[in-house]
């Protein structure tokens, strides 16, 4: 690019930024407007410099009808691709790393704080990340069951990742509709909404993070944002698992599957558990990894082994890379959460509803980021 060229974009960029400051400021600007403009900046950006049978639910939670608005996707009819998009956002601005250009987070608006009524206060915590660690992974193993965690990193998963441009990881929700706080004030009130439809302020905004990560590495996705928890709450994993096969069956490459899910930690009948931990100066939301281990004659998941070796990486890739950020990976013996369907499949918990959407999403570029380390790891060894 010529001086005079770089000197016009570079006076482009300072415009096109002070005015998206300017309108952030004054209160103008909307959560689709600031994707656009730095999604606008990133563009400008890179002219000016090159690349650089169990359980149904999990503890606590509310099962709350979910909030008026938004919109679901339509569950996939026989014969179609399952619904989902192998797009994530293309408007979020970027940082380079490793000739990889991550997508990052819009600067978000100032959260309006409502009046304190009727609720309780929000603890902030971060939870510890275990005990006993083992080559930087603990558990805490409710199972009953003995394991070897050194050996579990020492094999293969059972997975085979290639350069393939086809899909391989299928993000999913099996409570579709968990959401977060809207603001970060020390208390909730009882009208806050802990689910809602709105896909910009439930989980499904966090794997759209998650997917955007994998999708800068080259790793094909597919988001599926079935609603499997509205209007009825019983039988969500039944509903999920339809999901989860229909996916396997119209995108025979795919290799795992991330059920994200988010938390919710009480400490008594008035105060919820906010688990944050500070990760390069940013609130993230602490993340747990659980796995069934359930394996009955009527309840068979004898291969649930070859999932926990890819969830025990993915745990030591975290913790390694972003200390504070991880809970210790949850071992269940009477649960399964469809994990019985692959070699390949992780359920994760986004903070807790006492967190808020932009910490949850934090979390979800470490996610995909350390993800794309793993699988990266993977191919390698193919």
């Amino acid at each position: 690019m010529q001086k005079k060229t770089k000197r016009a974009v570079r006076a482009a960029f300072s415009v096109l930024a002070a005015s998206a400051c300017l309108a952030a400021v004054c209160g103008g600007l909307s959560r689709k407007a600031l994707l656009e403009w730095g999604g606008r900046l990133a563009m400008l950006s890179v002219g000016i410099q090159q690349p650089d049978g169990g359980a149904e639910a999990l503890s606590g939670r509310l099962e709350r009808e979910p909030a008026a608005g938004g919109s679901s996707t339509t569950p996939p009819t026989s014969g179609t691709k399952p619904s989902g998009t192998t797009t994530p956002p293309t408007t979020l601005p970027t940082e380079w790393e490793n000739g990889i250009a991550w997508p990052t987070l819009p600067t978000f608006p100032e959260p309006v704080i409502p009046e304190k009524s009727s609720g309780g206060t929000v603890l902030t915590e971060q939870l510890s990340p275990g005990s006993d660690f083992v080559d930087g992974v603990a558990v805490r193993n409710s199972s009953g069951l003995t394991l070897d965690i050194a050996d579990l990193l020492s094999r293969k998963p059972a997975i085979s990742i290639t350069d393939t441009a086809e899909p391989q990881v299928l993000l999913m929700h099996t409570h579709t509709t968990e959401c977060y706080l809207d603001y970060d004030a020390g208390f909730y009130n009882d009208s806050d909404p802990t689910r809602t439809l709105d896909e910009t302020k439930n989980v499904v905004a966090v794997g759209e993070v998650v997917a955007a990560q994998l999708q800068a590495a080259g790793i094909g996705v597919v988001h599926d944002k079935t609603v499997h928890d509205s209007p009825q709450y019983t039988g969500a994993y039944d509903r999920s698992k339809a999901t989860v096969l229909k996916n396997l069956e119209a995108y025979p490459t795919i290799q795992v599957v991330l059920d994200i899910h988010r938390d919710s930690i009480q400490r008594d009948a008035s105060s919820k558990v906010k688990p944050t931990a500070e990760i390069g100066g940013k609130k993230a939301a602490q993340m747990m990894i659980v796995m069934g281990m359930m394996n009955t004659a009527s309840v068979p998941h004898p291969d649930w082994q070859e999932n926990l070796s890819l969830a025990v990486r993915l745990q030591q890739e975290l913790h390694t890379r972003y200390e504070g950020v991880m809970r210790p990976i949850s071992l269940v013996g009477n649960a399964r959460y469809n994990q019985q369907l692959t070699h390949g499949s992780i359920l994760v918990e986004m903070g807790s509803e006492a967190n808020t959407l932009e910490e949850a999403m934090v979390s979800g570029q470490m996610l995909g980021r350390a993800l794309v380390k793993v699988l990266g790891d993977l191919k390698a060894m193919a």
